[in-house]
């Protein structure tokens, strides 16, 4: 086996990525295991008239994505049938506190096990498996209850057996806001009119579509809150009129960002409004909003309902709406409810130190035994209403400590595997930077035998690691993590064999050892690889890329001026930077000249000593003079990050405005755009705008379409222009041939000349892509992106060929502007800022493949089509692959330093406060970013292939 070139570069980015999701498998939701401790049984249970069942029908009404300020919070009253029973005292009103990640799946799971499920059932939420955690509807079911639901079919994903009946909407098809909550509500007055349920649960999703697509503050949230105070009306009237004893319990699983997403740990993210309100309630309760938590519902349903509390549950149950219970019982359940949570932190022993947590439960046993035996044989009425009251007290003050414990430390590590995972990035890190900074052969050879020697050694390194450590996943073999970091590990270990065997041939010459520029660029990687390392630093990370940018186009700027001052740049302008590199001269002779092996001209002579030293540096610094107004501009367009997001932005006033106003935006995008593609196809890049600006702007008007025709014929247009830039790289070619010597003349056409075409079109179909599943107002943002790509390839490149700066200077300098381009989309290292709503442009059916494809490609499409300018700029000047391989190898090393020292970090912070709100989600986004590198090594590496090897020609004599 051989590697070279692209393939051993691809070779170590799977190698890294292995690592990195066994590192992520490392990350592990501890279930807690209770205990169930020997004493105080007889208190567990109360006399059987107590427990008898009290409600007989029980709703839940989940509405997705509802805000505090939807409902509790609220001045005005946006639900008024519903407000109206918070403010008239016939409804208990809660701000209830999630969890991150605030995504459906982990949150559902949540209501209904009182636990707090691991972060990265994050990555569950798109392919959901049943659940087997012990949960509130097995407990109903177990009694005998008929459950049916209606709504988000992840629960009937989670639960495929349990529901009697049920009906499904499938949950991502976010530019549905309204079939997908009329399927659910058509199903209501059927049900409610039988007799034959218990527990209907119903799940509305349309307040959370809206918000993907227009925000919290869309003209469409009023409405589709008042048809959701409907529903709500129509279930209050129907229970009280039936008469059974019911209870309704209305909530979100997780509150909306300003933005309109979630996923994050803002606030409007992590608190949701919660009501609650029965038949069996007492009539005097307080408007009074309190604040808890969403594990807290399921013990007190459990309660509420006559069902056992799911054993996992770390929640405590609320107080106030038990204040109709007898004062025996009352008692009797705040005692079980402390004396589960015990169970739990001592079974799983998650909480070692316990505090004064046993000795309080203690003193409240003794209470209320003496109390028991004080009362004994009188009715419950004989009770001393204050003595019971400080039964509870201590019964909910251990309740409480207990429970803030728990769900703190819920969360646990797989050491052996975090540790491995990351050594082996580390190593591979000191791999890459040898294979950069030193010249292996050309072609390394790796025999079979090499390889079972790595293997062996593998599995020897295996067996001592389950040795010492037989508890973790590594030594289950039914679990991907020993196999992924066994491919890893082989690799490693082949590659230092080699380096052993073969050792290195020569040193790569650099340039412009000296060069303060270069210098400032190697100080501000490291700089904004160790300000992810703070917490305020990852927030807020635009503002160091920002600073960055900013300071490079200033520092390039005065070079040209010091190098014209010099004249130094114009001598060197004399190479035309139009004409392609000559591949006849070797590498010594390239080296030992010097100026980059080109075709050379001569420009006039007959010009003034004032053209010869300004006009070249003139158009350069004009160019990065533009370029840094474009950033200034763009960095205003979007505000991102965490402190300052809710300011008002470019983007906001476009929207506020909207109009002609946004309708001209829009144009002059895609009048950039057009301007920039002229050369590939004009009739289809003329028809793929077109069919862009459609789709905001339906040429059949709103009210007869809503853009996905126009949506799904820029789709096709896409697809069909590059198609034929396959063609037009004579990739295929249906042409008959004349003669034998035409024949021979098209077979031996330069690779390059093919690989140069073939990008050039490939580009352009990702570009317009890109376009067509933004918003409206970033379709303006993103052309001055591919705009500001197109002169700062060019600016770089001739910098590099007159000698200005390196190569791996300006592949550093490109790696910036990617990360720039990232945040100016209003991106940020929180998962609210993802717009599931591009999933969906175009899209009539739900296709989970798709709707993956089409978010990545918005999230990430900035910083792919950033490296991929540059590339494509240097292959259509420079046909050496070394040229453009190079940036590549340096764009991975950076990444690969920066999540190297990232994944140290999160190890060694793995308790810190905002480990899941803030180092976590950046983890994802680092393990993003490394994909795109991957992706864009695989498409390099596949183009260069069907241009060299995979050649078909197919000919019609």
């Amino acid at each position: 086996m051989k590697l070279r070139g692209l393939s051993h570069l691809l070779v170590e980015q799977v190698a890294v990525v292995a690592a990195l999701v066994a590192y992520l498998t490392g990350i592990v939701s501890v279930r807690p295991q209770p205990s169930v401790p020997d004493d105080l049984l007889e208190l567990s249970e109360a006399p059987n008239s107590e427990f008898q069942l009290t409600i007989e029908k029980t709703v839940l009404v989940i509405i997705d994505a509802l805000r505090t300020d939807h409902l509790v919070t609220t001045s005005q009253p946006l639900m008024p049938h519903t407000h109206g029973l918070l403010t008239e005292g016939n409804a208990y009103g809660y701000i209830l506190h999630t969890a991150t990640p605030t995504v459906t799946l982990p949150r559902i799971k949540s209501l209904v096990t009182g636990s707090i499920p691991g972060f990265m059932d994050i990555i569950e939420n798109f392919g959901a498996g049943e659940l087997t955690d012990d949960n509130l509807i097995k407990r109903w079911v177990g009694k005998g209850k008929r459950v049916h639901f209606y709504g988000d079919d992840t629960w009937i994903k989670l639960f495929p057996s349990q529901f009697s009946k049920h009906d499904g909407v499938t949950s991502f098809f976010v530019t549905d806001y309204t079939e997908v909550d009329r399927n659910v509500t058509r199903h209501i007055s059927q049900t409610l009119d039988s007799d034959d349920w218990d527990v209907l649960i119903l799940h509305y999703l349309g307040l959370d579509h809206i918000g993907h697509l227009e925000g919290p503050m869309s003209p469409l949230i009023g409405p589709k809150l008042l048809e959701m105070d409907s529903v709500i009306m129509n279930l209050h009237q129907t229970l009280e009129a039936k008469g059974h004893r019911y209870l309704v319990l209305l909530c979100g699983d997780h509150g909306m960002s300003d933005a309109g997403g979630h996923g994050g740990s803002s606030h409007s993210e992590v608190t949701t409004s919660a009501l609650l309100f029965s038949n069996t309630f007492d009539k005097q309760i307080s408007g009074k909003v309190r604040e808890v938590k969403q594990v807290d519902l399921a013990s007190t349903l459990s309660f509420l309902t006559g069902v056992e509390v799911p054993e996992g549950n770390v929640g405590r149950p609320l107080t106030e709406v038990f204040s109709h219970f007898g004062l025996e019982r009352r008692m009797s359940l705040h005692h079980n409810a402390a004396k589960q949570l015990l169970a739990i932190a001592r079974g799983s022993g998650l909480f070692a130190n316990h505090g004064n947590a046993d000795l309080i439960f203690e003193e409240a046993t003794r209470l209320h035994k003496e109390v028991l035996e004080k009362h004994k044989h009188l009715p419950d009425s004989s009770y001393n209403t204050a003595e019971v009251e400080r039964v509870c007290k201590f019964y909910l003050e251990c309740q409480l400590m207990v429970s803030e414990a728990l769900t703190s430390k819920l969360q646990s590590y797989d050491l052996p595997t975090i540790f491995i995972a990351t050594s082996a990035v580390i190593m591979i890190l000191a791999l890459s930077f040898w294979r950069l900074y030193t010249r292996p052969s050309a072609s390394r050879h790796i025999s079979a035998v090499t390889i079972c020697w790595c293997a062996g050694g593998t599995f020897l390194a295996w067996l001592l690691c389950c040795a010492a450590a037989s508890g973790s996943h590594i030594c289950n073999l039914l679990r991907p993590t020993a196999w992924l970091l066994a491919v890893s590990v082989i690799y490693i270990m082949m590659t230092a064999s080699q380096i052993f065997y073969n050792g290195t041939s020569e040193t790569f010459k650099k340039d412009n050892v000296m060069d303060p520029l270069y210098y400032f660029l190697l100080f501000g990687t490291g700089l904004h690889t160790l300000s992810l390392l703070g917490t305020s630093l990852v927030e807020e990370e635009h503002q160091t890329v920002y600073f960055l940018l900013t300071s490079l186009h200033i520092g390039l700027i005065l070079k040209i001026i010091v190098q014209t001052v010099r004249g130094s740049v114009n001598s060197n302008m004399k190479i035309d930077v139009n004409k392609k590199v000559d591949d006849s001269r070797t590498r010594s002779e390239v080296e030992n000249s010097s100026e980059l092996p080109t075709k050379v001209r001569k420009i006039n002579e007959n010009v003034t000593l004032l053209q010869k030293l300004h006009r070249p540096s003139n158009k350069l610094m004009i160019l990065l003079i533009v370029s840094l107004l474009l950033s200034r501009l763009m960095r205003s367009w979007n505000s991102t990050g965490d402190k300052w997001k809710h300011l008002e932005d470019l983007g906001d006033s476009i929207r506020a405005i909207g109009g002609y106003v946004l309708m001209l935006v829009v144009l002059f995008g895609l009048g950039i755009s057009l301007l920039l593609f002229s050369r590939n196809c004009v009739p289809l890049v003329l028809l793929s705008c077109g069919c862009i600006f459609g789709r905001h702007y339906p040429y059949w008007g709103r009210d007869v379409s809503t853009g996905t025709f126009e949506a799904q014929v820029a789709h096709l247009a896409i697809v069909l222009l590059f198609v034929y830039g396959l063609f037009k790289s004579k990739l295929f070619d249906f042409k008959a041939y004349a003669s034998k010597s035409q024949k021979i003349l098209d077979v031996y056409e330069p690779e390059e000349e093919k690989i140069d075409i073939l990008l050039r079109y490939s580009y352009t179909s990702l570009s317009l892509l890109f376009l067509l599943l933004q918003r409206a107002d970033n379709v303006g943002l993103m052309s001055l992106v591919l705009l500001q790509n197109w002169l700062l390839s060019s600016v770089f490149y001739r910098l590099t060929l007159i000698k200005v700066i390196s190569v791996d200077m300006a592949a550093l300098a490109v790696n910036w502007l990617a990360f720039a381009h990232f945040f100016f989309q209003g991106n940020s290292n929180s998962l609210t800022t993802v717009d599931i709503s591009a999933g969906f442009v175009g899209v009539t059916s739900y296709h989970p493949i798709i709707h993956g494809i089409f978010i990545a490609t918005q999230t990430f499409g900035g910083s792919f089509l950033t490296y991929l300018a540059y590339l494509i700029y240097i292959i259509s000047k420079d046909g050496q692959k070394e040229r453009w391989q190079q940036p590549l190898c340096i764009w991975w090393c950076v990444r690969l330093a920066t999540i190297s020292l990232y994944l140290v970090n999160v190890t060694f912070q793995r308790h810190h406060l905002f480990i899941w709100s803030v180092f976590t989600p950046k983890l994802l986004y680092e393990g993003s970013h490394i994909l795109v590198l991957c992706l864009l090594t695989i498409f390099m590496r596949s183009v260069e292939k069907i241009c060299t090897v995979l050649e078909v020609t197919y000919r019609f004599e």
